[in-house]
């Protein structure tokens, strides 16, 4: 992407790779809340997931922790998608964050995920294939209103920002369709009916990965979005960038999101995350 020579790239994002005291600014989230309000001090978080119309269990797990935002989508059949959803979840939660390399501690948490999701598909016969997706975002605000994001991704649960009228995909789909997508080989209309729209190319829990790592800053004001594909495969940006605009606040984003996928059909569960930088 072209930046200019201020460091910021096209939309007006400052990239940044550093690693900055941090101090805490939201609060613990509870998985499968509906519509729930997690964020306390200044940064407003909200979270809503939902089963979609056609599933019949919700395999989307994710977390609000101090800086932390995470969303993950499980595969796998017999539940094991939800398993190896939750244990990406909670090794993220109880890896040992101190903000002081981001980037690094990102890293890790992801690569703990990885291996603890392997360790118990090697020892439990029906969990043997789960694997997730994960999306994990770090905030350390910085003094004067703004904060460095930090972002770790394996999957296609997508993370985004949307900054003055822009919504930018960070992000990039590990998927055969995303790869089609970045080569030019297909449009993005036939990118949402291609017949393997819904293969990885890359997931927790298969047994080689390349974690994709993010850093940019943020400017205060903007809003943050982690999605599962239960929102991104049957809600285009324009609708989502519609609705955020709309937005006098984090209130109901959230679940206006989740409510939107469903009336388009909810083929899958839905999470979705907003956070708004102070």
């Amino acid at each position: 992407m072209r930046r200019d020579e201020d460091g910021h790239d096209q939309l007006g994002i400052s990239r940044c790779c550093c690693g900055l005291a941090v101090k805490n600014c939201i609060a613990v989230g509870q998985r499968n809340a509906r519509g729930a309000k997690v964020g306390v001090s200044a940064m407003e978080v909200k979270v809503a997931t939902d089963v979609g119309r056609v599933r019949e269990n919700n395999e989307d797990s994710f977390w609000v922790g101090h800086q932390c935002l995470v969303v993950c989508d499980g595969m796998g059949g017999h539940l094991a998608g939800e398993v190896a959803s939750e244990l990406a979840v909670q090794t993220v939660k109880n890896y040992p964050f101190k903000g002081t390399d981001p980037q690094v501690e990102v890293r890790l948490a992801i690569e703990g995920a990885q291996k603890r999701i392997l360790e118990v598909a090697g020892t439990e016969p029906a969990y043997n294939g789960m694997g997730t997706t994960i999306t994990l975002a770090w905030l350390s605000p910085v003094e004067h209103g703004g904060a460095i994001l930090t972002m770790g991704h394996v999957g296609d649960s997508r993370g985004y920002v949307f900054i003055d009228g822009v919504l930018t995909q960070l992000t990039s789909d590990h998927s055969v369709v995303g790869e089609l997508l970045r080569s030019g080989t297909i449009t993005s209309q036939e990118a949402r009916e291609h017949a393997k729209r819904h293969v990885l190319t890359q997931a927790l829990g298969s047994r080689e990965i390349e974690i994709e790592m993010l850093c940019h800053v943020l400017p205060s004001g903007s809003l943050i979005l982690l999605c599962t594909d239960g929102l991104s495969d049957v809600v285009d940006d324009a609708q989502i960038s519609s609705l955020l605009e709309q937005a006098a606040s984090c209130d109901n984003i959230a679940q206006e999101l989740v409510d939107l996928a469903n009336d388009l059909g909810g083929p899958d569960n839905i999470t979705v995350i907003v956070a708004r930088i102070p």
